[in-house]
């Protein structure tokens, strides 16, 4: 009988048990991954931020440079002005200038408004809503079928008093009034009893806006309020650096109360001075002079003299003809100036090559992109904000009708409207 080659044995068995060992750690890694991946968030607030970083292939290639956008429009409220919605509230409720039954209101042209109508209910709150009657109405329906209260106002110079901020500012006021008199017992049932003469003289004041049974009222004041550029300067911008490994050269956004742009632009160059931030500004807006000229006026107009409507854009929530303390925060190397035109075209370029279907101020920061990348050239790392999807913009700025009566229906075939062919 032969002898039995045990050598070989042993290695056969010793490759089978690493097998089966590397089988079953693998098995539990992946076991583990599906774990973390499926970790229950803690209620609405706990899913706000953390949105992907996705590469925008179509952009991407057509420049040579890796284009990415953060998907903010993926928050459980539709957009990035959810971050700015939990910080505000957060910082008002611990400061104790917001109480649990308090009513928390906003001057807004849409996303910040359905972002605080969607969390102030996680925090025992309501909001109330002051809107542009000419901001695209299906806002103002999302915000109402969200439970808050909307007033709809014309649009008008932010020195007016009846701009939709000042307003706003002034029903915060109005509710701050109302609980205090409640706490101090001194109305009754809206009737206000005085003696003159020896008679009683009722006066009948006008109903309030906001239940008797509010705790307080806070102005969110998105545009002056801090607490918006900090949500982004310790949320998107640290995300961001996270999300790119470090490897980034520049960040490029559009501004409206300028948060977004100050926080992010702020944290990345606080990481890495050699990251280059730009602004990306619509029709109307002063920023894009203020940045590039430092003097902020456009053609039309001398600084801080415009008396109607604010902007010449069809794109919501971004321009501004003045700088806001969430604005000054930014640190910005340069600016671009996008046109509706090329917004619109953007919009339908992203939704016929990448299915992506996105809002004006979306478009214009990736028609910002890719102006970045046409200065830095091929090879560079670019990072914008897709800040909410069309959904909101069907009545405006995806209605063919609409675009069609300001002569900006689309037309391009690819990116020549960009200069790319």
């Amino acid at each position: 009988m032969a002898p039995v080659n045990m050598t070989g044995a042993v290695v056969a068995a010793a490759a089978l048990l690493m097998l089966t060992s590397y089988s079953f750690f693998f098995r539990l890694s992946e076991k583990k991954k599906r774990k973390e991946k499926l970790t229950m968030r803690n209620g609405l607030v706990d899913a706000i931020g953390n949105t992907p970083l996705i590469r925008i292939n179509s952009l991407s290639e057509a420049t040579g440079c890796e284009i990415l956008g953060k998907c903010e429009f993926l928050n459980p409220g539709g957009s990035v002005k959810d971050r700015v919605a939990v910080k505000i509230i957060q910082e008002a409720l611990e400061s104790g200038k917001l109480f649990p039954g308090g009513i928390v209101t906003e001057g807004s042209a849409g996303s910040t408004a359905i972002s605080l109508a969607t969390v102030a209910p996680a925090y025992g709150c309501k909001c109330h809503v002051v809107i542009p009657d000419d901001a695209a109405i299906e806002k103002s329906q999302i915000i109402e079928a969200l439970g808050a209260s909307v007033e709809r106002v014309r649009p008008v110079s932010i020195t007016h008093k009846d701009h939709y901020v000042n307003i706003a500012r002034r029903r915060a006021d109005e509710a701050n009034e109302l609980a205090s008199k409640r706490r101090l017992g001194s109305e009754t049932n809206g009737i206000h009893q005085e003696k003159t003469n020896g008679c009683t003289v009722e006066e009948v004041k006008e109903p309030s806006l906001f239940s008797d049974s509010v705790t307080g009222g806070f102005f969110a004041d998105q545009f002056e309020n801090l607490a918006n550029y900090r949500a982004h300067y310790e949320g998107t911008g640290p995300e961001i650096w996270h999300q790119t490994q470090g490897n980034i050269d520049a960040f490029v956004a559009a501004a409206g109360t300028g948060g977004t742009l100050a926080g992010v632009s702020r944290f990345l160059q606080d990481k890495n001075e050699r990251v280059k931030c730009f602004l990306i500004d619509p029709p109307g807006s002063g920023l894009y002079n203020k940045v590039t000229r430092g003097v902020m006026y456009t053609r039309e107009e001398a600084e801080g003299r415009r008396l109607k409507n604010p902007f010449d854009t069809i794109t919501e929530g971004i321009g501004i003809n003045r700088l806001t303390k969430n604005f000054l925060m930014a640190k910005l190397d340069g600016g671009f100036r996008g046109t509706d035109k090329e917004a619109v075209e953007m919009s339908r370029f992203l939704l016929k090559n990448d299915g992506l279907f996105v809002g004006s101020s979306s478009a214009m920061n990736c028609v910002g992109a890719v102006r970045v990348a046409q200065t830095l050239g091929p090879g560079h790392t670019i990072v914008t904000i897709l800040c909410d999807s069309g959904m909101r913009h069907l009545s405006k700025f995806h209605d063919p009708k609409y675009l069609n009566l300001y002569g900006l229906s689309p037309t391009a075939i690819g990116l020549e409207f960009l200069g790319i062919k």
